[in-house]
């Protein structure tokens, strides 16, 4: 257990280091294109590549690419094993750089299709962007493929880090935009894919270390393959779902000046927590849970259910009650630069505080998945998938007329409201062990010590807009980051004060141990 946790954190520590540098450069993009048309342009052009990469690739190399390798390892000699995992990766190599290839013979339906309510402008510069975006989709998949061995190998820290080394190569494009003139959007463009590139590059060392062995030899009916295919075809349907819902909400919002760069800033704060904790929790359980779901440990597979819900509680319920209560100090220090006026902040932290109602249910939905995966089920996070877009896009085109940008965000926390309610009950009922009553007390008091921070970031919230608002980047950033500490403090002391055992817990089992720890 202690191990677990200590990887959790390792990996945190890295994906803190990553989403750290991810705000750098979401503020560097706001100061350099503000909520312009350029920026809508950017940023939808920079979302394609990555739907197009998780629609063909994605999903199946995250819900069924490691359970296969942890498989192969377990089943068979390392020598073995690594020829049929090559034989999968080969395979999939061969359909990324064909959909690569393809993209760009589409490029110019692609961006239309996301992009029907937009000016004839914004999509010509939405187009030119995504020429020189096309790349991305097959560094992705490297990033991923080898992401997917390091993890199922137990090894998390190169993962988390990868993403630094994206992050930065984006981050000096756009400085260099906004520096030196002959850099054009063209620069812009091809810095940030090569970002993308260098992302995959830095799994490499890992990837040695690991005993990673590599075979060059391709069998399309290779018995690892076809049960990937048979595997995958449920995912390929739940993220089509998914696209198709997000080209709604893109072009819904593409229709709301800066709507389209306001969704996907939010969401980059958005996700910050989850990323930290919920899915570096993920990440390290899902080996695990699928050795258990193999042999049939039904008890220590809840056991695993039930600390990876409550983990996750710990961390992700307190984050929302801040991110609701501070998110126009977060945004006016972290964004409003440069292009980014005032009036965006407001929007964006009203967005942003909307977004993060769903924040809980969007992380248990997430786990959720990864526990069916582990079952080597993904039938059900399918039909579960299609029912929250469906949901989604209906909410969507109802209330987009009347609320704009904020009813996007709300479509967003209704269904995934919805479909981690269903996923609950559904895996409850599956594996009988986990008992959903035994989560209660640990969610009742997270809640309860998160509704009191929440009503002291309130407060500070108001004293912020009041006394430092028009501060400089500097001091704005120092207040912002003592308001976090202060807030996460008084949850840490508000969770001793109502017994929070489980918070106790990892504290005590992420300490260095007296005497060397037995092996397993």
């Amino acid at each position: 257990m202690s191990k677990i946790l200590k990887s959790i954190a390792g990996m945190s520590l890295g994906t803190l280091f990553s989403r750290l540098t991810g705000f750098v450069k979401w503020a560097a993009l706001g100061a350099a294109l503000g909520f312009t048309p350029l920026a809508d342009a950017y940023n939808l052009a920079h979302v394609l590549p990555t739907m197009i990469y998780e629609l063909i690739l994605g999903g199946i190399l995250s819900a069924v690419f490691i359970p296969v390798i942890v498989e192969q390892l377990s089943e068979h000699d390392p020598k073995e094993a690594w020829l049929n995992i090559s034989q999968v990766i080969n395979v999939g190599l061969i359909v990324m750089a064909a959909t690569t290839a393809l993209c760009f013979a589409a490029a110019p339906l692609l961006v239309y299709l996301q992009t029907l309510k937009a000016l004839a402008a914004t999509r010509e510069q939405a187009l030119f962007f995504f020429w020189l975006f096309i790349p991305q989709i097959f560094f992705y998949g490297l990033s991923a493929i080898g992401g997917g061995i390091l993890n199922a190998r137990g090894k998390f820290a190169a993962v988390a880090y990868a993403p630094v080394a994206n992050n930065l190569m984006v981050i000096a494009a756009l400085f260099a935009y906004k520096l030196f003139p002959w850099f054009g959007t063209a620069g812009l463009a091809i810095g940030t894919s090569f970002g993308a590139l260098a992302q995959a590059l830095l799994l490499l060392p890992g990837l040695k270390a690991c005993g990673f062995k590599y075979h060059g030899t391709v069998n399309f009916k290779h018995p690892a393959v076809v049960k990937t295919f048979k595997l995958s075809l449920p995912v390929i349907l739940y993220v089509a779902f998914n696209q198709l819902n997000l080209s709604v909400q893109n072009n819904l919002a593409i229709g709301i000046e800066g709507g389209v760069s306001a969704l996907q800033y939010a969401f980059a704060f958005y996700i910050l927590p989850h990323g930290l904790l919920a899915v570096s929790i993920g990440a390290v359980l899902l080996p695990g849970l699928s050795q258990m779901a193999a042999k049939k440990e039904w008890q220590d597979f809840a056991g695993a259910v039930h600390r990876g819900i409550s983990w996750s509680a710990l961390g992700i319920i307190p984050s929302m009650a801040a991110l609701i209560t501070c998110s126009f100090p977060i945004v006016q220090s972290l964004m409003q630069h440069g292009r980014f006026q005032a009036a965006d902040s407001l929007m964006l932290a009203r967005v942003l505080s909307l977004y993060s109602l769903g924040l809980f249910s969007f992380t248990l939905y997430l786990f959720l998945n990864r526990v069916f995966y582990s079952l080597q089920d993904t039938r059900t996070p399918m039909i579960l998938n299609f029912t929250g877009n469906v949901f989604n896009s209906a909410f969507n085109l109802l209330v987009v007329g009347k609320l704009g940008v904020n009813g996007l965000a709300l479509g967003h926390v209704a269904a995934y409201t919805l479909i981690a309610v269903l996923s609950l009950g559904l895996i409850s009922s599956r594996i009988k062990e986990i008992k959903l009553l035994a989560l209660l007390p640990v969610l009742l008091k997270t809640t309860a010590a998160s509704l009191l921070v929440g009503l002291m970031g309130w407060g500070l919230s108001i004293a912020w807009q009041r006394w430092i608002g028009g501060g400089h980047f500097g001091p704005k950033i120092f207040y912002l980051a003592a308001l976090l500490l202060v807030l996460g403090a008084v949850y840490l002391m508000l969770a001793r004060l109502f017994r929070i055992t489980e918070m106790m817990e990892m504290f005590k089992m992420l300490r260095p141990a007296a005497k060397p720890e037995k092996p397993l």
